[in-house]
């Protein structure tokens, strides 16, 4: 009866729910004053899924399994639904804004900001086109952990990636 009533919501009358399956233990969760910065890069044992429909009768649907046990998160559909945004570690060894349709073709690192020691994730992307993320650019710590604990600002890419500018 309570799945029944859960379902019967006009808002969850869909088709596919795209989902990220982890290993148990695995969540991949900062602290709440940390970011990904703070997260281990490798040894997870997950990927992004499509459950075909929602009902207990769903099927779970491998999209994308990063090599290496890399962390896949932080995913951001975009508003037709046609590609997805996400975080990983990029080959540069810091965290990346990876892009792909949600087929799962057509994966791609954003040109972001590609210094040595900065993060960018956790994007998002905007009506007009241009895309949101967190990036540790500014390079600042935290204070009350001693500085241990990176900082994010917002940070905005055109829509034609020519341009990326911080909040």
């Amino acid at each position: 009866l309570k799945q029944e009533a859960l379902l019967a919501n006009p808002l969850l009358d869909f088709e596919r729910l795209l989902l990220i399956r982890r290993g148990v233990g695995q969540l991949g969760l900062p602290a709440n004053w940390q970011s990904n910065s703070s997260l281990p890069m490798t040894g997870y044992d997950n990927q992004l899924c499509v459950l075909s429909s929602v009902r207990t009768e769903g099927k779970l649907t491998p999209l994308f399994q990063p090599r290496g046990g890399r962390f896949v998160g932080d995913v951001d559909l975009c508003f037709d639904g046609s590609k997805m945004l996400f975080s990983m570690p990029g080959d540069n060894g810091r965290w990346q804004v990876f892009e792909m349709n949600s087929d799962g073709s057509d994966l791609r690192e954003l040109a972001l900001i590609h210094e040595p020691d900065v993060d960018n994730y956790d994007a998002c992307y905007l009506p007009d086109g241009r895309i949101m993320f967190a990036s540790t650019r500014c390079i600042q710590g935290i204070h009350c952990v001693g500085g241990g604990n990176t900082v994010a600002n917002l940070c905005i890419m055109d829509a034609d990636g020519s341009n990326i500018r911080q909040l």
